[in-house]
């Protein structure tokens, strides 16, 4: 859980007790790649974190997969839905696995009496929600205004790693380029 744990303690001090017991509700799974984790119209009631591997999240617009996220070590997995309305998940909303992984799961209903019982785990999850929140609003903003070079240099330079290990079709969709814009840049930019 090394990845898990350095996640937490860099985004807050946090007492060994708390995380010890919050640590105690985490059950290990792995998961294979391919596979997919969220599907459409089902409640799920766990969250995910990732100590080993990458997803990433994505809708269908007419018949064609539009990413919308990705996610790795450290990081959180849940429906949008089930977390936050406890009602099932988008008619089009999906998480895969883009590489064999072992993830963490707790129970929502678990993690939010953690939250209640103990204000770092609040404060963490808290953190975590707005440090998304903020990266949302910026890729909207940017999407508004750059170009498609600035929006793929911007997204290199803050997840190099991510182009070693995700497949160029669905960064190209997240950026909202094509694989053949994408391909130009990448041999331009170089």
């Amino acid at each position: 859980m090394d990845k898990i744990i350095t996640s937490i303690t860099n985004i807050l001090n946090i007492d060994d007790e708390i995380l010890t017991k919050f640590l105690g509700y985490l059950h290990p799974m792995t998961v294979p790649k391919k596979t997919i984790l969220i599907r459409p119209l089902i409640t799920d009631e766990n969250v995910y974190i990732i100590e080993k591997g990458i997803a990433r999240s994505y809708i269908m617009i007419n018949e064609k997969e539009v990413t919308s996220w990705f996610s790795k070590e450290g990081e959180l997995i849940f429906s949008t839905n089930s977390f936050y309305g406890k009602t099932e998940g988008y008619e089009n909303e999906r998480v895969q696995i883009l590489e064999d992984s072992l993830l963490y799961y707790i129970k929502i209903s678990d993690l939010e009496e953690l939250c209640f019982q103990h204000i770092e785990i609040s404060n963490w999850l808290r953190l975590l929600h707005q440090k998304a929140f903020v990266e949302m609003e910026r890729r909207l903003i940017y999407r508004l205004y750059m170009s498609a070079e600035e929006r793929y240099r911007d997204f290199y330079a803050k997840n190099p790693e991510i182009f070693q290990r995700v497949n160029l079709s669905f960064i190209a969709s997240y950026l909202g380029i094509s694989q053949v814009t994408l391909w130009k840049l990448r041999k331009n930019i170089k």
